[in-house]
């Protein structure tokens, strides 16, 4: 088992022989917001959809959030 993390000038994915990186124009931002009172919401996943954009939620116990942005 081979696990390569190391970004975008990748050592793995050139020993491996995988194509150059190309610019796809997509970015991303995600992150973790911790509310120690607890946040009040269901413990569902909710995703919001709009035009070149993704955004939602994913909480993962009583006081954690997952975020995301793309």
């Amino acid at each position: 088992v081979l696990l390569g993390c190391d970004g975008v000038h990748s050592v793995v994915a050139n020993w491996l022989g995988l194509a150059e990186t190309v610019h796809s124009g997509r970015s991303a931002v995600r992150g973790m917001a911790v509310f120690p009172q607890g946040f009040g919401l269901k413990q569902e996943v909710r995703q919001f959809v709009g035009i070149g954009i993704t955004a939602g939620f994913i909480p993962l116990t009583d006081t954690g959030i997952y975020w995301f942005f793309t």
